[in-house]
C-alpha cells in the first residue's frame, strides 16, 4: 500500500518527469484536501467508491432477509476517492434505500472545492515538471504498451488488488486524454469503481427482490444501459438481460450468474459488473489508458445476472417466499419423493430450477452420457426430460445462439477454479487458454485442463462444442454452497478486472 511516507519517499527517488509528475500530484492532493474533501462527488458525477451503501434487504417471512452491511475500498479510488489511511462508513438510509457515503461522517465535498484542488494539483504538476500541464498530463499516452511503464498487464493496478503493481505513482494515475482530447487525469486511474448506493454493493443476502430495484435504478441513472426480458419463469419472475455498449458492436461477451440456486452469490458479483462497467462507460473513465467507453463500441457486453430467480428465492426465502401455489406444491412433492426429514436443510442445499432440474446439466453437449444421478425432479443432480427442456436453458441457449458472442463467462461457486477446456484443439484452443488465463491472472484461481462426457451438458460445455465459442466456468469462493456472504469482498477483489481487460484485449 502506498501511504504519506512512501508518497514522499517516491517524490524524492524519482528523476524521470513523468514519475516527478505523478508524484507532485499525489502530494499536492495530500496537502490541499481535507478527509472532507476526499469524500466528495467531483462534477461529473463520479461517486468516489468510499464504502458500500448501508442498506436494509428486502425481508421474507420465513426468515433468509437481506443483511445489511458495509465495504470499503482500499488504496488509491477512482477519480477523487480517498487515498489510503482514510476510513470510510456509510451514512443515513435515505426513502429510496440508497445512502450518502461519507468518510470519517464528513459530507461530500462541493464541486467548487474540487475545482479548486484541481487548480492547485495542476499547479503543482506544472512547477514540478517544467512542462505545460496539458504536456504533462499526456506523458504516458494511451498507445504506449503497459510493460513499458512497469504497469501489470492484467487487472485493475490499485494496491492490494489482484495483478496490482506499485513499482511508480505514474502507473497509478494512469495517462492518455479523454476522447473530447482534453486533459483527462483524475479519470486515468486504472481501477474498477463500485458505486455505492445499490444492494449489489452490499455484503448480505441478494435477492432477486433486490435486483429488480437495482435494475431500474440503474437504467435510471446511466441511460445508455439497455434491458429486456428473456422470458418469465414458472414462478412467475423474469429473466433479465443486461447490455452495456454499443448492441452493433462487432465483438460480443456474453456473461450469467445465478444459474444454480444455492449459488446466489454469483449473481451479485456479476450485478456489480454491470455497475462498475456503466460507472466507467459514462464518466469516460479510463482503463490502463484506455477509454472504456470507446471500448464498449467496440466491444458490448450482455449480462443475464440471475438465471435461475424461482430457485434462488427458494433458498433465501423457503417455500413461502414462492409466489404460487403450484410451485409450493412441486417442491414439497420432490420432498417426499426424496424422503427428506430435514425441510430446512433441503431446501437451502437447492441447486435446481423451480421444476426440480439441473439447468447446468439441461444443454445439448453429451447430456445423453451425462450420468443421471437421479432420475426425477429433485433439488440437486436432475437433468431434465432432454436438453433444453426447462424455460431459463433454453432462453440462455437463444441468447447465445443469437448473439454468437466472442467469449462466454459463467459464474458458479465453489472452489477458486476456472474450468474451459471440452475437448477443443488448434487455434480455438488458444482463444479459450486465453480466455483462461485472463481469469487466472486477475483471480489466482486455478485452472482446471480436464473433461468428460460423462460430466458434461453444462452451459459452457454446449457452447463449446456447438457454436465453437471460447468459454469459461468460473467456480466462485471456498466452503460450501451457499458460500459465507461475506465473501463478496474478496470475490469482487479478484474478479473486478476480468471484463475490463477483456475489452482491452479485444481491442489490441
Amino acid at each position: 500500500m502506498i501511504k504519506k511516507k512512501s508518497v514522499v519517499a517516491a517524490a524524492a527517488a524519482m528523476s524521470n518527469r513523468r514519475s516527478v509528475v505523478a508524484a507532485a500530484m499525489a502530494m499536492s492532493m495530500m496537502a490541499s484536501l481535507s478527509t472532507t474533501a476526499y469524500a466528495g462527488t467531483i462534477a461529473s458525477g463520479v461517486t468516489p467508491i468510499v464504502a458500500s451503501a448501508e442498506t436494509s434487504g428486502a425481508n421474507y417471512s420465513t426468515g433468509a432477509t437481506g443483511t445489511s452491511g458495509s465495504e470499503s475500498s482500499t488504496g488509491i479510488v477512482e477519480a477523487t476517492g480517498a487515498l489510503e489511511g482514510t476510513t470510510a462508513s456509510a451514512g443515513s438510509t435515505n426513502q429510496s434505500g440508497t445512502t450518502q457515503a461519507t468518510i470519517g461522517g464528513a459530507e461530500a465535498a462541493s464541486s467548487e472545492t474540487l475545482a479548486s484542488v484541481n487548480a492547485s494539483t495542476m499547479q503543482a504538476i506544472t512547477s514540478a515538471s517544467g512542462t505545460s500541464s496539458n504536456q504533462a498530463l499526456v506523458s504516458n499516452s494511451a498507445s504506449t504498451p503497459a510493460d513499458s511503464i512497469g504497469m501489470t498487464s492484467f487487472g485493475p493496478t490499485v494496491p492490494g488488488a489482484a495483478g496490482s503493481s506499485t513499482g511508480s505513482l505514474n502507473q497509478l494515475f494512469g495517462g492518455g486524454t479523454s476522447t473530447s482530447g482534453s486533459s483527462n487525469v483524475l479519470n486515468a486511474l486504472s481501477t474498477v469503481p463500485l458505486p455505492a448506493g445499490y444492494y449489489c454493493s452490499n455484503v448480505g443476502t441478494y435477492t432477486y427482490q433486490e435486483m429488480q430495484v437495482d435494475l431500474n435504478s440503474l437504467k435510471a441513472t446511466y441511460p445508455k444501459m439497455q434491458m429486456d426480458v428473456l422470458g418469465n419463469t414458472i414462478d412467475g419472475r423474469q429473466l433479465y438481460h443486461v447490455v452495456v455498449g454499443n448492441p452493433s458492436a462487432p465483438h460480443k461477451i456474453l456473461v450469467h450468474g445465478g444459474i444454480h440456486a444455492r449459488e446466489y452469490i454469483s449473481s451479485q458479483l456479476v450485478m456489480r459488473e454491470i455497475v462498475a462497467l456503466l460507472e466507467m462507460q459514462q464518466n469516460n473513465l479510463l482503463y490502463h489508458g484506455q477509454s472504456v467507453a470507446t471500448l464498449l463500441q467496440n466491444t458490448c457486453i450482455h449480462f443475464v445476472p440471475m438465471v435461475n430467480p424461482d430457485g434462488i428465492t427458494l433458498v433465501q426465502g423457503g417455500i413461502d417466499a414462492l409466489n404460487t401455489q403450484a410451485a409450493k406444491t412441486m417442491v414439497m412433492s420432490m420432498a417426499a419423493q426424496d424422503q427428506v426429514t430435514d425441510l430446512a436443510t433441503y431446501l437451502r442445499k437447492w441447486k435446481n430450477n423451480i421444476n426440480g432440474v439441473n439447468l447446468n446439466r439441461n444443454f445439448d453437449a453429451f447430456w445423453q452420457e451425462a450420468t443421471p444421478k437421479v432420475d426425477h425432479p429433485s433439488n440437486m443432480f436432475y437433468k431434465g426430460t432432454g436438453p433444453e427442456s426447462e424455460v431459463e436453458s433454453k432462453a440462455l441457449a437463444n441468447l447465445c445462439r443469437q448473439l454468437r458472442p466472442d467469449y462466454t463467462i459463467s459464474y458458479h461457486t465453489q472452489g477458486r477454479v476456472i474450468y474451459w477446456y471440452f475437448g477443443e484443439t488448434g487455434n480455438y484452443k488458444a482463444k479459450g487458454q486465453y480466455l483462461a488465463n485472463v481469469v487466472h491472472q486477475n483471480t489466482g484461481y486455478t485452472i482446471s485442463n480436464t473433461w468428460s462426457q460423462t460430466d458434461a451438458a453444462g452451459f459452457k460445455d454446449w457452447a463449446v462444442q456447438k457454436l465453437d465459442i471460447p468459454s469459461v466456468t468460473i467456480e466462485l469462493g471456498r466452503g460450501t454452497s451457499p458460500v459465507d456472504e461475506s465473501q463478496i469482498t474478496q470475490m469482487w477483489t479478484e474478479n473486478d478486472g476480468i471484463l475490463p481487460d477483456l475489452l482491452v484485449g479485444i481491442g489490441a
